[in-house]
């Protein structure tokens, strides 16, 4: 099994890089863009490979609450932490439906927030292979089904 990624979104280099060296060593690959729109970008083309992302709330263009708005209604499956370091975007009138840990933060409490979110896509991406397996397994039962019934007709193929 590949290694959990997090995708670190942040337009201030220096967090991006401290998240790197905070979560790498404990917990998972980092990678890390510097804005909503470059992250939606890369999550269209890798989603598969994204096991967390992790946002800034306070970004110019597309922000935070945007990738959590779009993320919910497209990929809902996939978790989202996001980050702040000013309490008052909370009280925004915006309201956030995830996981939220406030800058400045520990590297323990980075962890914590991120490992539970890691193992909740983890047991999802798991019950949806399953479930694409049984769906799989049942569409070859099928067909055996349908072959054996052409077969069982006049002329059916042998």
């Amino acid at each position: 099994m590949t290694p959990p990624t997090t995708l670190v979104v942040d337009d201030e280099p220096m967090l991006r890089h401290l998240v790197r060296r905070i979560l790498e060593p404990r917990v998972c690959n980092v990678v890390e863009v510097e804005d909503g729109e470059s992250a939606l970008r890369l999550i269209q083309r890798r989603a598969d490979s994204i096991d967390v992302v992790l946002t800034d709330l306070a970004m110019p263009g597309i922000d935070g609450f945007d990738v959590v708005d779009v993320l919910a209604r497209h990929l809902p499956e996939l978790p989202v932490l996001c980050m702040s370091g000013h309490a008052a975007q909370l009280n925004a009138g915006r309201r956030l439906t995830v996981p939220f840990i406030h800058k400045p933060f520990t590297a323990d409490a980075l962890c914590e927030a991120v490992v539970p979110l890691i193992e909740r896509s983890r047991a999802w991406r798991a019950a949806e292979r399953a479930r694409q397996q049984a769906a799989a397994a049942a569409d070859l039962v099928a067909e055996a089904k349908a072959l054996r019934a052409a077969r069982a007709k006049p002329g059916g193929p042998r």
